[in-house]
């Protein structure tokens, strides 16, 4: 006999998505997989389920595989005092998710992202998009964030600006999760070599695609709305309605570059950012990424036998059409990014050193400004680029073995 544990159910497309809140893990299963954890619940012997479905489809299934995933996944696990199932069937250990502000209620959270709070949001974006057609010079250049006056001050304002802001872009998603019943995690981790913070939304695939949305968005969502109240007031500076200082002008208009930066982040549907989700959820796309990758390993496959192909026939057709165009634009970014980090990660990460350690043997009695921003300024920088490259390096490393 075997346990079922309580999961999920959400129907997405032709498949049923199934999902433990408490461990994260979900998995798509043909609507008959669920007719199994079904009848298992029931108690029912394998032996019974079987029976059961042969006489129902025609034809009698064979479950072993199905069911060393399930168990594997956590969904089974051998009922106490019974003898478990022929076959390497081990369930998962995996201990229960820790989530982090789960003591958020989840009323609270709905409010935040209650209707009239988004119409709030939007007619304030338009706003700003209006002033930016009126004076089109308040949106700053990558020259709002070079100091050359004040340069440890102000870069130490705007890297401070730059984490606590990025800790409300997160939040924001993990407030609209909580909104529809959704508890998650905040961590850092990396695309290719860029260091980012994330927030751990699995359990957003056991509610309806439609709402599914707002928690991929909220975060570019906050982004915009504090890059249209800075837009707003540099638009009243210029216009003379409020008097605003050159600091204060400079500051506002690096917090927006940034703000800013962080939407066109976004825009990178070739690694996982919040719109590359967005764009998987409107095309049914369970693992785009992954099932794109594996795409483009079974073309490799053609020209070098070596390589092992990867089984895609289970994968619908509208969704493999969806996977055979997003690996243009996988190839295209990821050609660009190897670019980016050969001619200007790299190279700015060892001047970055060089000034350093230069810096370093000059010795500080020299001239302690300069030695305090090159030294304080240089080793902030580097640190982020070599954290993100480590982490790049160590997961590709993980994936090989």
């Amino acid at each position: 006999m075997i346990d079922v544990y309580p999961f999920t159910r959400q129907l997405d497309g032709e498949e049923v998505v199934i999902g433990r809140q408490d461990t994260a893990v979900f998995l798509a299963v043909p609507p008959e997989g669920v007719e199994v954890l079904d009848h298992l619940a029931q108690g029912k012997s394998i032996g019974e389920v079987r029976a059961l479905l042969g006489a129902k489809y025609g034809e009698t299934p064979d479950l072993t595989e199905f069911l060393e995933l399930l168990a594997q996944k956590g969904f089974l696990a051998p009922r106490t005092g019974a003898a478990a199932p022929a076959g390497p069937f081990q369930p998962s250990r995996e201990p229960p998710r820790q989530y982090h502000f789960a003591g958020i209620p989840q009323s609270l959270a709905s409010r935040i992202f209650s209707r009239p709070m988004l119409l709030a949001a939007g007619m304030l974006i338009g706003l700003a998009v209006t002033a930016v057609i009126i004076a089109p010079g308040i949106v700053p250049g990558w020259g709002a964030v070079y100091f050359p006056e004040n340069m440890t001050l102000l870069t130490l304002s705007l890297v401070a600006y730059s984490w606590v802001t990025l800790f409300l872009h997160e939040m924001a998603h993990l407030l609209a999760a909580r909104a529809v019943g959704v508890d998650s995690r905040l961590g850092i981790s990396n695309r290719l070599w860029i260091l980012v913070a994330e927030t751990d939304m699995t359990g957003i695939w056991g509610v309806p695609r439609q709402q599914r949305y707002l928690p991929f968005l909220a975060g570019p969502l906050f982004d915009a709305v504090l890059a249209s109240l800075f837009l707003l007031s540099l638009f009243a500076g210029r216009s003379g309605w409020v008097s605003l200082s050159a600091m204060a002008v400079r500051l506002l208009s690096g917090g927006l570059f940034v703000s800013l930066m962080r939407l066109l982040w976004q825009c990178y549907f070739f690694l996982r950012t919040d719109l590359y989700f967005v764009v998987a959820n409107y095309f049914g796309c369970k693992n785009l990424m992954g099932d794109t990758a594996a795409f483009l390993r079974n073309q490799a496959a053609r020209l070098w036998p070596k390589l092992k192909p990867v089984d895609q026939a289970h994968i619908p057709g509208p969704e493999m059409r969806v996977i055979r165009w997003y690996a243009l634009v996988w190839v295209a970014g990821r050609a660009v990014a190897l670019g980016a980090l050969g001619f200007i990660s790299l190279p700015l990460m060892w001047h970055y050193a060089v000034m350093i350690i230069t810096t370093l043997g000059m010795g500080v009695r020299q001239n302690p400004a300069h030695f305090i921003d090159v030294v304080l300024i240089g080793t902030i920088s580097l640190t982020v680029q070599v954290a993100g490259l480590y982490l790049w390096i160590r997961n590709r490393r993980v994936l090989r073995r």
